[in-house]
C-alpha cells in the first residue's frame, strides 16, 4: 500500500503551488472533531475553492477527492485547474471545492503524523489519531461544509479511495447529492483491509498477461516454482533470488507506468531467456536512482500519507481480524494466485496487525437505492483498484447507474488525466447533466 500512496502522490500531486488567480480562494473551515460528541471542540481543515467563471450559468458546487487514503486535495485540484485538465465547461459552470482531509495537506492531525514519518515509527501516532481521521468523519465534514456554504446539493468527483467517500456520502445524505462520479472505485462493502485486498492478485495477473507473452509467463512461473521448492533461485550469473526479491521483480511488471515499462521490459525478457540477472538489476537501479531525486518535501508528504493510510484503513474496519487471523492469511492470498498471492499479502497483512486503538467503523452497506444517477469508471488493467471492485460497486447501486470500462490502458484514475478522451467526454457530459449518461450508449 505504501508504494501505491507514493505513486498516487507523484501522479496527482507533483510539486505544484496554489496558483495566484482571482477565481481561487484559499479557505479554512472549522468542523466538529467528533460528530457524536459535539462538546469535543472543533478542528481546522484546509481548503480551496475556484469560483465558476460563468456566474449566470453556475450549476453548483463540485467537490473533489483524490484518494489515498492520505492524499491531499488542495494542491492537486489547483494543479488540475491551472493546467486546464478540466474542460472549460466545468471550470465555467462549477465552484470547484477541494478540502484537505483530516491528516493530510495543511489540515488538522498532519503534525502528529509528520513527527514520526521519516523514522517510520508511527504506530503509536497512527493509533492516537486514527479514530479522528476516519472516512466516516471526513464524509460528515463534507456535509458540514456544504451547509456552511449554503449549498443545497453537491456534485462529487472521487478517485480511488475517494470513491469510498462518494459511496458513503450518497448513502448517508442522498437528499444532498446532485451527482457522483466514482473513478477507479474500491467498494465500501469490505469489512477490513485483508478482505478488501483479496481481488488484488486477479488484477496483477491481468496486467502481467497484457504485458508478457505466454512463453515469458511460463518462465516466470518456473522461477516461482523453484523458489517455492528451494526458497532460493540462483541465476546463471550467481544472483540469489528469494521470495522478497522475486516479489520486487513482479512489482516492476504490474506497477510501472507504460513509459517505464517500455524501458524495463527488454532487460526483463533478456533475463528470462538467459537467466542472467545483471542487466535487469542495472535497469532497476537506474529507475530507482531517478526516483530518489524527488524533493524532500514530496518524500515527507509520501511518508505522512503512508501513516495516514494505515490510520484510516484500520479505524474504518467493521469486521476487525485477530492478529492470528491476519498473520495466517497468506494461504488465502496464494489460493487466489500462486504467483502474486505473496505480493498482495505483504502489501496489506501488517497494516492493522496489533491495532489496539478505538475504531470509527464504516456502516455495513450492501445496497444503496439512490434516485441520483451514478457514473462508475473502472479500468480492466488497473492494478491499484481492481476491475472487480468497479463491478461490485455497480451491483451495489440499485438505482440509475452506468459503468464505463476502460480497456488496454495500464493506469489508475482515468477522467481528466489525459488517458482516455472518451472517458473525459462521458464524465464532462455527466457532470453537466447527471441524467445524460443513463442511456446505455
Amino acid at each position: 500500500m505504501d508504494r501505491i500512496v507514493v505513486f498516487l502522490l507523484l501522479i496527482l500531486t507533483g510539486c505544484a503551488a496554489t496558483p495566484k488567480d482571482k477565481d481561487f480562494e484559499e479557505m479554512i473551515f472549522y468542523v466538529p472533531k467528533d460528530y457524536n460528541n459535539m462538546s469535543s471542540g472543533k478542528i481546522k481543515l484546509n481548503a480551496m475553492i475556484h469560483r465558476a467563471k460563468d456566474k449566470k450559468n453556475r450549476i453548483g458546487l463540485l467537490v473533489l477527492n483524490f484518494g489515498g487514503p492520505g492524499g491531499e486535495a488542495v494542491e492537486s485540484a489547483s494543479q488540475m485547474i491551472s493546467e486546464k485538465s478540466f474542460p472549460q465547461s466545468i471550470i465555467d459552470r462549477f465552484d470547484i471545492l477541494a478540502i484537505d482531509p483530516r491528516g493530510t495537506g495543511k489540515s488538522e492531525f498532519v503534525s502528529d503524523l509528520a513527527r514520526c514519518s521519516f523514522n517510520n515509527e508511527c504506530d503509536s501516532e497512527k493509533e492516537s489519531v486514527g479514530f479522528n481521521i476516519s472516512t466516516m468523519k471526513f464524509t460528515q465534514d463534507i456535509d458540514y461544509i456544504r451547509k456552511s456554504l449554503n449549498e443545497d446539493k453537491i456534485t462529487f468527483l472521487g478517485y480511488s479511495y475517494g470513491t469510498k467517500i462518494g459511496q458513503l456520502y450518497s448513502f448517508l445524505y442522498p437528499q444532498n447529492i446532485r451527482g457522483v462520479v466514482l473513478d477507479s472505485p474500491t467498494s465500501i462493502e469490505h469489512g477490513n483491509a485483508i478482505e478488501e485486498s483479496m481481488t488484488m492478485p486477479f488484477s496483477y495477473e491481468r496486467v502481467m498477461y497484457h504485458r508478457l507473452s505466454k512463453s515469458e509467463i511460463e518462465l516466470i512461473k518456473n522461477i516461482n516454482n523453484k523458489i517455492k521448492a528451494h526458497e532460493i533461485y540462483t541465476t546463471k550469473d550467481d544472483y540469489k533470488i528469494d521470495q522478497d526479491n522475486f516479489n520486487k521483480l513482479l512489482e516492476t511488471i504490474i506497477s510501472t507506468n507504460d513509459d517505464e515499462w517500455s524501458n524495463i521490459k527488454p532487460s526483463l525478457i533478456s533475463f528470462l531467456k538467459t537467466e542472467k540477472f545483471y542487466d535487469y538489476i542495472v535497469k532497476i537501479q537506474e529507475i530507482e536512482s531517478s526516483d530518489s531525486n524527488d524533493s524532500s518535501n514530496l518524500s515527507l508528504a509520501a511518508a505522512i500519507a503512508s501513516a495516514s493510510t494505515g490510520s484510516i484503513n484500520c479505524s474504518d474496519e467493521n469486521k476487525p481480524l485477530l492478529d492470528s487471523e491476519i498473520e495466517n492469511s497468506l494461504s488465502l492470498f496464494e489460493r487466489k494466485s500462486s504467483l502474486f498471492g505473496s505480493l498482495a499479502y505483504n502489501a496489506y497483512y501488517n497494516m492493522c496487525l496489533g491495532w489496539k486503538a478505538k475504531r470509527d467503523p464504516l456502516p455495513y452497506i450492501s445496497k444503496v437505492n439512490n434516485r441520483v444517477p451514478i457514473l462508475i469508471i473502472g479500468g480492466k488493467l488497473d492494478s491499484v483498484t481492481p476491475y472487480e471492485e468497479a463491478i461490485k460497486v455497480d451491483k451495489m447501486y440499485l438505482g440509475n447507474k452506468k459503468l464505463i470500462t476502460v480497456n488496454n490502458i495500464v493506469s489508475h484514475g482515468f477522467s481528466f488525466s489525459y488517458s482516455d478522451a472518451y472517458v473525459d467526454y462521458i464524465t464532462e457530459k455527466y457532470l453537466l447533466n447527471p441524467n445524460s449518461i443513463i442511456d446505455n450508449t
